[in-house]
């Protein structure tokens, strides 16, 4: 039915496609496919995708433009499904009906505050009974050698619960205490105030790595900082109590300079979140501002100095290694009247989360809104997926910055070498997930493994979102 058609017909009717319906008229058989490959219907395809330069049919050849086409097909998932389930169940915030509210990562333990008095909920059980419960350890308590958190009843906390919910961190403007709940409640809380927050407070805590680290962030801009020191092995208030536990700074991002991949001024990170270890020492994702160029959000490589095999310090210089644009950032207004990039992330110092696939291919991305939600927490996110390189090309990314080879950056230089960058823009996950996140992850699908091989190149992907006030998960199936 396709080639029945005159070619100026054929044309007329794909122009109407945006690029996901023409991805999908590509698949339909081998005659559409034949029809859709066109030197002209490529050109004009590819020319609603974010490509820098726009491609021309004069320069590039069929099987060219049909290249590029599957490569920019690819890296912008025009073939990705995605359906979403939320949890009809109560929400944790209404079982235990406390103002607030941390979940540990293994979903079965809950940690609440309220009126000075810590608990502990076993989620495994219907009503989420009381398992542990003990005062904080404040001036009216005094327990230890300090410091205590104030007594004010206006006091605003931030919370943070161990993997499996053992571990409590508690802090207060610039002091941290950490709570093993699972020793008697007159015993002493870790404690340490946190020089490298002056003149600010602490606006979020996150156990990481095994609970060897807590991601400390700041109201300062978005500026992190990792406390404790990156371990294989389980951390327990022990380690806390060690040189490389509270109170030492593994990583601090005011502190970080970047080495970017244009010279574009000086650029600083925000939000920066320490995804996994890669080339002796640390992948991570974040937020780059300032300099010539919008805000973004990229994909960099921080060194590590060991002693006997224990990574003790991250460097100051961070190297970028992939670039991830949002909104209006790094390509022109025209590539967006297609409407395919109508929603995007903003790149605000909001502290989103990250979360890295197994096989480094994936970002998924969590961003608070601007808008705050007064009836479910003062808060609402929304999510993205990225596709990226994966971990060989990053690697190969790393070692070719690290000799001072970069991409071409500039479009005149990239049309006279027939290179053609494809901005690696940000699938949306409809919707909005309600509540303070707690858990945001790439979570295993049947079989326990993280992603599913199917039929062909096809792979299944589950992601999950968690808040006090709501559970969602996406399904996402490659194509």
């Amino acid at each position: 039915m396709a080639l029945s058609l005159p070619p100026e017909l054929q044309q007329h009717i794909f122009d109407f496609l945006d690029p996901h319906s023409f991805y999908a008229a590509r698949k339909v058989c081998r005659w559409w496919r034949y029809a859709a490959s066109g030197a002209i219907t490529l050109e004009r395809q590819l020319n609603n995708l974010p490509i820098i330069p726009p491609p021309t049919a004069v320069n590039l050849g069929q099987k060219r433009l049909q290249s590029l086409w599957s490569d920019a097909a690819h890296s912008l998932m025009l073939g990705m499904r995605v359906t979403q389930d939320k949890s009809t169940a109560p929400s944790i915030a209404q079982t235990i009906n406390k103002s607030k509210v941390t979940v540990s990562q293994d979903g079965r333990r809950a940690a609440a505050l309220e009126s000075r008095q810590i608990t502990i909920h076993d989620l495994t059980a219907p009503d989420c009974p009381v398992i542990a419960s003990r005062p904080i350890n404040d001036l009216r308590t005094a327990l230890g050698g300090g410091p205590w958190f104030k007594c004010a009843p206006t006091c605003t906390y931030e919370l943070a619960l161990s993997d499996d919910g053992a571990l409590l961190a508690i802090a207060l403007e610039r002091t941290i205490q950490i709570y093993d709940m699972t020793a008697e409640s007159d015993s002493w809380p870790v404690s340490s105030y946190i020089p490298s927050a002056s003149g600010h407070f602490i606006a979020g805590l996150s156990f990481e790595h095994n609970n060897s680290t807590l991601r400390v962030q700041l109201s300062n801009k978005g500026t992190v900082i990792y406390l404790g020191t990156p371990s294989e092995a389980a951390a327990d208030l022990e380690y806390w109590q060690e040189k490389v536990g509270l109170k030492h700074a593994f990583f601090d991002s005011s502190k970080t300079s970047v080495k970017a991949l244009s010279a574009s001024g000086p650029r600083t990170l925000a939000g920066v979140q320490l995804l996994r270890p890669f080339a002796d020492g640390w992948l991570f994702a974040a937020q780059q501002h300032g300099g010539s160029h919008p805000s973004n959000y990229c994909i960099g490589y921080i060194p590590s100095s060991e002693v006997d095999g224990l990574a003790l310090t991250a460097e100051c210089q961070a190297t970028i290694l992939v670039d991830l644009p949002s909104f209006l950032s790094a390509f022109p207004l025209p590539l967006m009247s297609s409407g395919l990039w109508s929603s995007m992330p903003s790149a605000h110092e909001q502290h989103p989360h990250f979360s890295l696939s197994a096989d480094g291919d994936f970002l998924a991305l969590s961003e608070p809104g601007t808008n705050s939600n007064r009836a479910h927490g003062g808060s609402a996110s929304k999510a993205f997926l990225y596709r990226l390189p994966g971990l060989k090309h990053l690697a190969d990314l790393l070692e070719r910055r690290q000799e001072g080879a970069y991409e071409v950056r500039d479009a005149e230089d990239a049309s006279e070498m027939h290179t053609y960058e494809i901005q690696r823009m940000p699938l949306s996950l409809a919707g909005t997930v309600k509540g303070k996140m707690l858990d945001f992850a790439f979570v295993p699908v049947r079989g326990g493994k993280e992603a599913t091989p199917l039929a062909g190149s096809q792979r299944r992907l589950r992601l999950r979102a968690k808040t006090e006030v709501e559970d969602v998960c996406w399904s996402l199936l490659q194509t």
